[in-house]
């Protein structure tokens, strides 16, 4: 299988870390190009039949689509500007960041794209030549698109980046650059110093100092994505964990919480990557005596385990335990 080889110095290490905020553009130009096929399973189903069911009621919803698969597609290239590399929170931010790329940028990456023949390529054509009415185009299909097809499941999708991260913050402070680059799993490999990526082609990245930027996606489904330009500031973009789609937006509101207790059924979510009790206490806001009762029930019923290291409890979900809580998020999509 092609593989794209991170080649690592000592001071690429210490400069690895991971985005803790939703990267807006990278979940744009994802979701987009989630529309094109239809893996993900159970995990982006419900989200993928919402969209599609908006575009059959709102012609602009699908022509904004329509623009960005265009320009976004779901191939093994797609232009590094729609997705820049700085560090954006915002929508409106990260949009205004595409249409400011400067025109060597748009001519050189949009040239690249072989689209059919028609109005598309047309439309293509004279965003590569910057021209301001192919901009204003590309900057009203965003807009469309953001305020239709991704703000409503804003706070889903920022829910499950933020169980995502908990696990890496916690594989950092536990084992350094190191642990976080091994805590990516599969499809990744790390033996020192290369971070080797299951790719749809054969390259090597190397970061030459610049250190890398790991980011989490809620879209970002098959593997890892680089920028294709490795002048650009490196940036991997990783699948965030299935289970985390699954829970994200349930905080113990539904059949969960009234099953387990609110508590409980936090805890539950917070042990899907590992957790010791000190950071469910924190998580919870009770105290560590509180939580050592909680888990010990959920022990007893089968819905976690303990591991025991030292001076460190480690909690973890079971089999059971993932079960009772992906059943009650598929539900209520």
């Amino acid at each position: 299988m092609p593989q794209l080889r991170i080649h690592f110095t000592d001071a690429d290490i210490a400069r690895t870390r991971l985005k803790l905020e939703i990267d807006p553009m990278w979940e744009v130009i994802s979701s987009v190009q989630v529309l094109q096929h239809s893996q993900g399973g159970l995990a982006i189903a419900p989200w993928r039949r919402r969209v599609r069911e908006r575009m059959g009621r709102d012609n602009h919803l699908r022509a904004a689509v329509e623009t960005l698969m265009t320009v976004a597609p779901h191939a093994a290239y797609f232009p590094d500007f729609l997705t820049p590399a700085l560090d954006l929170s915002e929508f409106g931010e990260g949009v205004e960041a595409v249409l400011s790329t400067p025109p060597h940028r748009l001519r050189e990456e949009v040239g690249r794209l072989e689209p059919a023949s028609g109005p598309a390529a047309t439309w293509l054509a004279e965003l590569a030549r910057g021209k301001s009415p192919a901009l204003r185009h590309l900057r009203e299909a965003l807009r469309v698109y953001i305020e239709s097809a991704l703000a409503p499941d804003l706070p889903m999708i920022e829910d499950g980046l933020r169980r995502e991260c908990a696990g890496g913050i916690e594989r950092y402070l536990r084992a350094g650059p190191e642990g976080l680059l091994r805590w990516l799993g599969p499809p990744t490999t790390w033996e020192h110093p290369v971070l080797t990526v299951d790719y749809p082609l054969d390259r090597d990245l190397h970061l030459d100092g610049r250190g890398l930027v790991l980011t989490p996606s809620y879209f970002c489904l098959l593997h890892p994505v680089a920028l294709a330009d490795p002048s650009l500031r490196p940036v991997l973009v990783f699948p965030m964990r299935d289970e985390f789609r699954l829970l994200a937006g349930d905080h113990g509101s539904g059949h969960l919480g009234a099953l387990l207790g609110a508590t409980r059924a936090e805890i539950l979510r917070s042990v899907v990557d590992g957790s010791t009790t000190t950071r469910l206490a924190r998580l919870t806001g009770v105290a560590a005596a509180t939580v050592s009762h909680h888990t010990a029930v959920l022990r007893n019923s089968g819905l976690i385990t303990t591991e025991r290291h030292e001076n460190f409890a480690t909690h973890l979900i079971t089999p059971l335990g993932l079960r009772l809580l992906t059943a009650g998020s598929v539900d209520r999509a």
